[in-house]
């Protein structure tokens, strides 16, 4: 059974919606029923309740407009930086077997780096980039082919190094704690400015519509912590790309056991013992998956 912490962690990281939302819809539904001829002028609950559906929805609207833009812009730009470094997996192969082998374990390094950390922290991984790029621009190449291809990885890691300044960019602008008190704030007036108090069907409109309110804001939290469709934008696009490698995926257990992602065939899992972001006693674990 999780623990309450992890249970309001995972409610807090949008991790959960079913839950959270039935909840609140029947707390709301109680409350509504509660209520009963103690609720004030009707008049004054139905302006009050239009007004906040009013301002709730408006804000709503702007603030998945602009955090899906971001996700979106984050998720191509990922995908860019994912394709680079295949690239530059692939391209080492005209290279002498030790600088070769040396790059492609600074490629799979700093992937399972970036993997480690949450996206809203890409620059976490900043430190294995560099190894990786001071590796390329360190090689000595030896013949035309090696110089062609020397010149095309430079090229590409300088392209890189200006997607990863964008990405970082991009994570960085998660919503404010005052953007976020302020829907909270909307979103509890909405809550209690459409009790309709006393009877049970109205009771049971109100538990509906606060679980969508509720539901609204936990695909919001989603979408501001990037965790939006994660799977196939993310996960799976990585599984794919660590196997035209000829490495093994690499995937957090928690990632796993949460339902977010789950791969198959043999897969390296990595466990975290302590708490975020401290990775330096992560585990890792050969282990094949059905």
């Amino acid at each position: 059974m999780p623990r309450p912490r992890d249970a309001v962690t995972t409610v807090a990281n949008g991790e959960a919606i079913v839950v959270p939302a039935v909840l609140a819809g029947a707390a709301v539904a109680a409350a509504s029923y509660l209520v009963g001829p103690n609720r004030g002028d009707v008049r004054v609950d139905v302006a009050m309740a239009s007004m906040a559906a009013f301002l709730f929805g408006v804000l709503l609207a702007f603030t998945i407009v602009r955090t899906r833009e971001r996700l979106a812009l984050v998720q191509d730009l990922v995908a860019k930086d994912n394709s680079s470094l295949f690239s530059i997996h692939q391209m080492m192969a005209v290279f002498d077997r030790a600088d070769c082998d040396n790059v492609r374990e600074l490629v799979d390094a700093h992937l399972t780096d970036q993997i480690d950390y949450r996206l809203v922290d890409y620059h976490r991984a900043t430190p294995s980039y560099l190894r990786l790029t001071d590796a390329v621009y360190g090689l000595e190449p030896q013949g035309p082919q090696e110089e062609s291809v020397y010149k095309e990885l430079v090229a590409l890691c300088i392209a890189t190094t200006a997607d990863r300044a964008q990405i970082e960019a991009a994570t960085g602008q998660a919503l404010s704690p005052v953007e976020w008190t302020g829907l909270l704030l909307v979103l509890l007036v909405g809550l209690f400015a459409v009790l309709p108090g006393g009877t049970v069907l109205g009771a049971l409109v109100a538990g509906a519509l606060a679980g969508t309110l509720v539901t609204f804001m936990i695909l919001l939290r989603k979408l501001d912590r990037l965790r939006w469709h994660e799977r196939v934008t993310i996960w799976e696009p990585t599984t794919r790309l660590f196997r035209s490698m000829g490495r093994d995926p690499y995937v957090p257990r928690e990632v796993i056991e949460s339902g977010r992602y789950r791969p198959t065939g043999r897969v390296r899992v990595v466990e975290y013992p302590d708490p975020y972001p401290i990775r330096s006693s992560k585990i890792v674990k050969l282990e094949d998956l059905d």
